[in-house]
């Protein structure tokens, strides 16, 4: 009998074979004692025929995902509180085996009626539908010789709302920025400019920016990586910012703050990289007194996706900047082009028509005619 400790999991994992079949994997157990005893048990049905392959619980998935792909996700903190609501769901010790599309559905109707985190509205269905894809993902890694069940995944997605494309008016740009702080202004005029996400430009390096080939680097969803080119200004902007850290864009601490489990302490008027979200108040704030409704920090992607397009009437452009795979994606943009479009018909309306039409209204009695 073989049980060990990986350096990686907290779990004891076995490795065994019974008439020339290899039996491997996770016992869920963190003390060796157990371990060893869960492996007794199981090479004992094994052998008596009880079962041709061994059960794995839904702790044991979830630690096994962990072990293989979750701790090396960049957001490792949101799969753990996914990987808690759907314990809570499912349970602990529930064999991965038993889990069925009735289950799953079970799941889905809890959670869509839940209240979100902010409880002043409801799970978003996009929310639900991250959920149910790292359970697939979960069950998905759990090792062939394991049994796990044959689920039906078709129908399960809830239907999410289609994005919507707000674009910041050049009035409302204006106000904006009248009421941003410093440093926080240049993390927005960067973001309308190269219309990359919030996440990617708070975390963008020093060492991912070319000056001399006028491109920059920055991180994006699926920890993938996506280039993207530096206009004069852009550039302007990022050798205003000081090289106090391997972040670009910092700002000047107002206020000390101790040390916290995600960071060291804050010193007063030191600089420090701006995080994720802890300037949500002020973007709130400014826009607040901007008179700025509406508006999201995404739609700043959306604000510089619609500018390209309607100067360059190039979607493939924009598809490029944006790093978007599906040039579908992009289309939402094409509204961009509807004046464009208008003007085009007008300018051929003369040459596509037959001949001029009077319209006699409705209400005078008359119906649409035209004459040569």
């Amino acid at each position: 009998m073989s049980v060990y400790l990986h350096k990686k999991s907290r779990y004891w994992q076995y490795d065994f074979q019974v008439r020339g079949a290899r039996y491997s994997g996770s016992t869920g157990c963190t003390s060796k004692s157990a371990a060893k005893e869960h492996v007794r048990k199981l090479r004992n049905e094994i052998a008596e025929g009880k079962q041709t392959k061994p059960d794995m619980t839904f702790d044991e998935a979830c630690g096994n995902y962990m072990d293989l792909v979750g701790q090396h996700e960049r957001k490792q903190a949101t799969t753990d509180g996914q990987i808690r609501k759907l314990t809570s769901f499912f349970g602990k010790s529930t064999l991965i085996r038993d889990l069925d599309r009735t289950e799953v559905n079970k799941f889905v109707a809890k959670r869509r009626g839940e209240k979100a985190r902010n409880l002043k509205t409801l799970v978003s269905n996009a929310t639900v539908n991250r959920e149910v894809q790292l359970l697939k993902r979960i069950i998905s890694r759990v090792p062939d010789d394991y049994a796990k069940p044959e689920i039906n995944w078709r129908g399960v997605m809830l239907k999410e709302a289609k994005e919507r494309v707000r674009e910041l008016s050049a009035d409302e740009e204006a106000r904006l920025f009248d009421k941003l702080p410093p440093d926080l202004a240049n993390v927005i005029e960067f973001a309308i400019l190269s219309g990359q996400r919030r996440e990617s430009i708070v975390t963008m390096l020093w060492s991912k920016v070319d000056f001399e080939g006028q491109r920059a680097t920055v991180r994006v969803k699926g920890d993938k990586w996506h280039t993207f080119p530096l206009t004069p200004r852009m550039i302007a902007l990022l050798k205003s910012q000081p090289k106090v850290t391997a972040q670009v864009f910092t700002y000047v601490c107002e206020r000390p703050s101790p040390p916290r489990n995600d960071r060291p302490r804050r010193v007063k008027g030191e600089r420090y990289p701006f995080s994720s979200g802890g300037w949500a108040r002020k973007w709130q704030a400014a826009l607040k007194a901007a008179g700025v409704e509406d508006f999201r920090f995404h739609d700043l992607r959306h604000t510089a996706g619609t500018r390209v397009l309607r100067a360059s009437k190039n979607i493939k452009a924009v598809q490029n900047l944006l790093g978007h795979t599906d040039i579908g994606t992009t289309g939402r943009y094409a509204h961009a082009l509807e004046h464009d479009v208008r003007d085009a018909m007008l300018a051929t309306d003369s040459r596509n028509s037959p001949g001029p039409t009077i319209i006699d209204l409705p209400e005078n009695g008359g119906n649409a005619r035209s004459r040569g």
